[in-house]
C-alpha cells in the first residue's frame, strides 16, 4: 500500500496520475467510496482510493468498526490511497467537524503504520516519508 498525503489542492492527484497506468481503477473519485468495491479488487489489480474523509464522515457512529473494516478491505491489495491532511490549522468550532478531524487522524495513523510507502505532497513537491 502506498499512501499519498498532503493538504487540500497540493497536487496529490496529479502526482498519483503521473505514476499510474491508464487501466488503474479509481474508487471514491466520482462517488462515495464503497468498501464492498474495494474488497472485490484482486491483489494484483492497481487501484487508487480517494475522498476517504468523505467516507469517514458517514462512519462516525462506530469509528472503531469503520477503521477495522477499512483496514480489512485494503489488506493485501495493490492500492494507492490519497489522503487529505485535515488535521492541521484551526480547530473547527463545530463538534461534528472536530469529530471528523479526529477520526480521520486516527484512521490515518493506522494506514500510515501499515503502508509500505508514504509520500507527502507539499505544494506539488513530493517528499518520501517511508
Amino acid at each position: 500500500m502506498h499512501i499519498v498525503i498532503g493538504g487540500n489542492a497540493n497536487g496529490k492527484r496529479k502526482f498519483v496520475r503521473e505514476r499510474m497506468l491508464e487501466e488503474t481503477c479509481w474508487l471514491g473519485d466520482e462517488t462515495l467510496l464503497d468498501l464492498a468495491e474495494v474488497s472485490k479488487l484482486s491483489s494484483d489489480q492497481q487501484a487508487v482510493l480517494c475522498n476517504i474523509e468523505e467516507w469517514m464522515e458517514t462512519q462516525l457512529d462506530d469509528e472503531d468498526k469503520a477503521i477495522q473494516d477499512f483496514l480489512y478491505a485494503v489488506s493485501g491489495k495493490s492500492i494507492t490511497i490519497i489522503l487529505t491532511d485535515i488535521g492541521r490549522g484551526i480547530v473547527p468550532m463545530d463538534a461534528s467537524e472536530r469529530a471528523l478531524r479526529d477520526a480521520c487522524g486516527r484512521l490515518n495513523q493506522h494506514l500510515l503504520k501499515e503502508a509500505a510507502e508514504v509520500t507527502r505532497i507539499w505544494y506539488g513537491i513530493p517528499q518520501k516519508l517511508k
